[in-house]
C-alpha cells in the first residue's frame, strides 16, 4: 500500500477525537481519505455478508446517531457487530464530514 497506509492507532485517534466533540485536522481527513479510497479499489463493489447483520438506513450526516447506534448500549461497534450501511450517509446533518 502507498504512503497514505494508516495505523490502527491513527484511526483510533481520529474516532477518539470525534467522539470527544473536536475536530480532526484537514491534513488527517485528506489522509484517511487517501488510505480509504486505496482500500475501496483493493476491494469488490460486491462483498459477501454473513449474519447475523444489522442493516442501517440512511444517516444523512446524523454522526452522533451513528455513534449512538456504535455504542454498546445499544448496538456495539465492529468487530463485535456486522453492519451493512445502505448509503445515503451525508447531505442533511451539520455533521456529514464526520459521519463520513
Amino acid at each position: 500500500m502507498a504512503s497514505s497506509c494508516l495505523s490502527p492507532d491513527d484511526v483510533d485517534g481520529y474516532i477518539n477525537t470525534l467522539q470527544a466533540g473536536e475536530c480532526v485536522s484537514e491534513r488527517a481527513l485528506k489522509r484517511l481519505c487517501a488510505a480509504v479510497s486505496e482500500l475501496m479499489m483493493e476491494e469488490s463493489n460486491v462483498q459477501p455478508v454473513l449474519s447475523p447483520v444489522t442493516i442501517v438506513g440512511d444517516l444523512h450526516g446524523q454522526f452522533f446517531d451513528l455513534l449512538h447506534l456504535l455504542s454498546p448500549a445499544v448496538g456495539d461497534a465492529p468487530p463485535n457487530k456486522s453492519y451493512v450501511f445502505l448509503g445515503d450517509f451525508v447531505d442533511r446533518g451539520h455533521n456529514s464530514v464526520e459521519t463520513l
